[in-house]
This record gives C-alpha cells, sequence and structure tokens, in this order.
C-alpha cells in the first residue's frame, strides 16, 4: 500500500502493520517521523515480512471498522493526545518493548487526556483469590468515589475487579487492551467491556480486530503505567504481567504502590514499620523520582459499598 498523504493516515497504516512496542518502529517514527518509518516498512528496510503486510494492508477496511464499531484513532498533537506517553522515550525496553506508542485507538465518550488527569493503575493476577479480588475492589471504588481515574487491562481477576469497583461507586474507569479496541478479550468479560465502552473509554494501540499475543500485552503494559500517576499492585506472581507493569512504571518515574497481606485486619497498620504508607485519594501526581509504598486499607465506606455490588452486574 501506498500514497499515504498524511501524517495520521501513516500512523494509522502503522499501527495494522507494526506490532506495538516495537524499538525499531517507535524509535524511528519518534526520531524521524512517521513517513520515514513507512517507507522503510514499505522499502523493506525494516524486513520483508512487514514489507508484505504493508503491501495487502486495506486501510480503507480498518477504517470501515473502526467506523463500526464507533472507535476513533489519536496521533500525537491532537487534544486527546495525552503528554504523559512522552515518559516513554527516557524508559528501557523491557523484554524488547518500548518506546512512544505511534498512535492510539479509543472506543467510548471519555476524553483521554482529562481522564487521565488524576488516574491510577490497579493491576496484578488473573488467577486473584477472592481476597486480592476484595482488595482491588476496595481500593478501586474509594479512590474513583473521589474522581481518580481507574486504569487497568480488562483481564480476570484483579484488573476486572478494579473496574467493577470504579463502576460500583459510578467512578471513571480505563481499559488498556492487548487487542482491537472493537475485540471482547477474554470473552468472559464481554459485559464489562461493553461497560466500560458505553461511558467510559476503552484504549489500544492496536487496530479495531486485532486479536492478542504475549507479546502484545507486554507492550500494553508499558501503556497502563505510562498513561497512569501511580501503579497499585495487587497479587502478583514472580513472572506475572503486573510485575512488568511495576517495572515500566518505575521507569516512567511513577508511584509504585504494593499491597501487603491482610490489609482488611485490624492487625495490618500503617504502623512505623511500613515505608511512606499512602491512602485512597492521596495525590495522584507523578513524582519527580519513582518511590516504591506499601498500601494501607481502604475505608469501611468502600467495602459496604462492594458488598452490595456483584459481579455479575457488569460481566
Amino acid at each position: 500500500m501506498s500514497g499515504l498523504r498524511s501524517d495520521r493516515a501513516r500512523r494509522m497504516a502503522l499501527t495494522c502493520v507494526v506490532d506495538g512496542g516495537d524499538l525499531v518502529a517507535t524509535d524511528l517514527v519518534t526520531a524521524a517521523g512517521a513517513d520515514t518509518a513507512w517507507e522503510a516498512v514499505t522499502s523493506g528496510a525494516l524486513g520483508e515480512p512487514l514489507a508484505q503486510r504493508a503491501a495487502m494492508l486495506d486501510l480503507a477496511a480498518v477504517e470501515r471498522r473502526a467506523k463500526e464499531s464507533s472507535a476513533r484513532f489519536v496521533i500525537p498533537g491532537d487534544d486527546e493526545w495525552p503528554s504523559c506517553l512522552e515518559d516513554l522515550r527516557r524508559c528501557p525496553a523491557v523484554q524488547r518493548r518500548g518506546g512512544v506508542p505511534i498512535g492510539l485507538w479509543l472506543r467510548g465518550p471519555g476524553h483521554l487526556v482529562a481522564m487521565m488527569e488524576r488516574s491510577v493503575a490497579v493491576v496484578g493476577s488473573r488467577a486473584a483469590t477472592n481476597y486480592g479480588s476484595g482488595v482491588a475492589t476496595d481500593f478501586a471504588a474509594d479512590l474513583a468515589d473521589q474522581g481518580v481515574t481507574i486504569v487497568s487491562g480488562g483481564a480476570f481477576g484483579i484488573d476486572a475487579a478494579a473496574h467493577r469497583g470504579a463502576l460500583a461507586v459510578r467512578g471513571p474507569t480505563v481499559a488498556v487492551l492487548a487487542n482491537g479496541v472493537d475485540v471482547p478479550y477474554p470473552r468472559g468479560n464481554g459485559r464489562l467491556f461493553d461497560w466500560i465502552a458505553k461511558d467510559h473509554l476503552l484504549v489500544s494501540e492496536l487496530p479495531p480486530g486485532t486479536t492478542p499475543t504475549r507479546v502484545r500485552f507486554l507492550a500494553r503494559n508499558r501503556l497502563i503505567a505510562a498513561l497512569s500517576w501511580g501503579t497499585l499492585v495487587v497479587e502478583a506472581a514472580l513472572r506475572s504481567g503486573a510485575r512488568n507493569t511495576a517495572s515500566w512504571a518505575l521507569g516512567c518515574g511513577r508511584s509504585l504502590i504494593a499491597v501487603p497481606g491482610a490489609v482488611h485486619s485490624t492487625m495490618s497498620t500503617d504502623g512505623s514499620a511500613n515505608p511512606a504508607p499512602v491512602t485512597p485519594g492521596a495525590s495522584t501526581k507523578a513524582p519527580a523520582n519513582p518511590t516504591v509504598r506499601l498500601a494501607v486499607k481502604p475505608s469501611k465506606a468502600s467495602r459496604r459499598r462492594n458488598a452490595s455490588v456483584g459481579a455479575g452486574d457488569y460481566d
């Protein structure tokens, strides 16, 4: 495919051909622009597989699918482009992924920049315990009740619990996906995605119709970290995606907050043994230097609210 006349069209085409977080492509776009990057792709300078994908691309079909799913495409310089993503320029690569996204696909009425002004990512295990899910829901509800946007990845477990916590108090939430904004993955969270798209926002650097892969999940994690002013980790295995997100949060200079055990217990306090504890509703402005903190327990009010909201309400 050739003859793309605008920067927006070239960036859109690149998102259809190059996987999110491809270091060579993102660095080339940042350094030389989308025109040069697209020329490198179509000429085969970035490899024959990418050149073949570019030749087969039907950008008009992509645009039609985006219109059918009410998706929109934003690029640097647009009103909805968050400047905080520029922090990814100085982040070292994590598992060979990195860089500022070439563009973002959005679905939903939320305004991305406005929603990110006060935002916290809540991430953790897909195989969450009841305790972990409850903690994620409680913290998300407390923060969203104060107007803080809850950012997560829409997965089973902690992600879904965090989104539900925000929805339970009618607070703002954003799901950052490793697939197209019109693709419900996992399918079991389809109603949750519909709810978020109806009133809030779905975000992806991949075009509509794209399915997820392991590499795309790893690339997606950097967006969750960079878009948010802090990341709260609830239950994460040693080699989990949540820990990958935590690495990106520190690389972007964001606060990293970890939940200790049994925060609902009266035996869990914010005493001197806990370094720099933070409470729900604390400042979400990005610090000059990244910090790692322990979270203290959420309020009783959030636990009472969430007790009346079942998981089936949103998925």
